[in-house]
């Protein structure tokens, strides 16, 4: 594909749709503003905010960049919106969360889950300001080190905070390649990751990374969707590879050709038995935790409370659950009673 075409039409997209999102922002006190200000306004605040990405050096905090993006794991944006704000406001630094307990973050961490990732990033805190002096690592192999931090993550921070002109692989990014350049979802592509990447990295416009990945990041969640893409209105319909492909099948485009075969797979699935979330271990384990944020509590009373609010009644399985939070750093447990770490 033409990259120059691509970028041509995918700026010009975002110039127009893109998300302001607090995590983009310098500080926070532009979307505050944003908030108290007519709707006239705030579209005058958007469109020099959008440009600006284009146009600025932003030198984002990296301690800003991963807070967010683990919040971001597995969580939809509105959700964690409210959070990351709260969060921010209470450790607007990395040397203010090295200094909180992990309880206070734990129940800072309320309503996002996946309450390991509050560990990780209390840890993180930790070893930037105690193992390296309060400085952030500059290099992906330094910063996956850091709890929490992977390969995504890394990549986030070298981009959105240090300008470097690589992709940001999250499934967004990674499902319209899959689709626009291979015309395949994700997971089908018939080459290795390493060469997945390379595409993607060679996509990137120089000196654009920034907002290249913030782009592609927003087209994904916007019109390029997993399950519903909104191909009738994507400006990369005429290029798209699976688009051209599916419409060359007979269907009007590849959202139609998806919403086919989605609608079999969902017949098939319907058969099988499922785990509902409110059996799963993971589920009692956020129960746990959320009962604990309001205070230590004796271990048969805790139980008791989960037996009779959460209907869980194996002795055996509490055992294993409260073992691994423990085993997990989450928990303490200091003769029959439990609190959080």
């Amino acid at each position: 594909m033409n990259k120059k075409l691509l970028h041509t039409v995918l700026f010009a997209w975002f110039r127009k749709h893109g998300r302001i999102l607090p995590w983009r922002m310098r500080e926070l006190s532009a979307l505050h503003k944003a908030k108290k200000i007519s709707k006239t306004k705030v579209s005058v605040l958007r469109d020099s905010t959008i440009a600006s990405y284009f146009t600025t050096k932003w030198n984002r905090d990296p301690y800003t960049i991963i807070v967010s993006e683990l919040m971001l794991q597995q969580t939809q944006v509105d959700r964690v919106l409210p959070k990351f704000e709260s969060f921010i406001r209470k450790w607007p630094t990395v040397h203010d969360l090295s200094k909180a307990k992990l309880s206070e973050v734990l129940i800072e961490w309320k309503g996002l889950g996946y309450n390991r990732r509050a560990k990780f990033l209390h840890e993180m805190a930790h070893a930037v300001v105690h193992t390296h002096k309060g400085n952030f690592p500059k290099t992906e192999e330094e910063l996956r080190k850091l709890s929490g931090v992977g390969e995504y993550t890394a990549r986030a921070v070298l981009t959105f905070a240090y300008g470097k002109d690589i992709g940001v692989v999250d499934t967004n990014i990674r499902r319209i390649f899959s689709r626009v350049m291979f015309g395949k979802e994700a997971g089908q592509v018939d080459i290795s990751t390493k060469e997945f990447f390379a595409v993607i990295d060679q996509s990137v416009p120089r000196g654009k990374g920034d907002p290249w990945n913030q782009a592609l990041m927003d087209f994904g969640a916007l019109v390029c969707t997993a399950k519903a893409p909104k191909c009738d209105v994507c400006p990369l319909q005429t290029v798209c590879i699976a688009n051209l492909s599916e419409q060359k099948h007979g269907f009007r485009n590849y959202a139609d050709s998806l919403a086919t075969k989605n609608k079999k797979i969902n017949i098939k699935k319907s058969g099988a038995k499922k785990i509902p979330f409110k059996q799963a271990d993971r589920y009692f384990r956020g129960k746990v935790i959320d009962i604990l944020r309001d205070g230590h509590q004796h271990m048969e009373k805790l139980y008791q409370q989960v037996e009779r609010d959460h209907k869980l009644r194996d002795k055996k399985r509490w055992g294993n659950i409260i073992e691994s939070l423990m085993i997990d750093g989450l928990i303490a447990i200091r003769g029959s009673t439990v609190s959080l770490a």
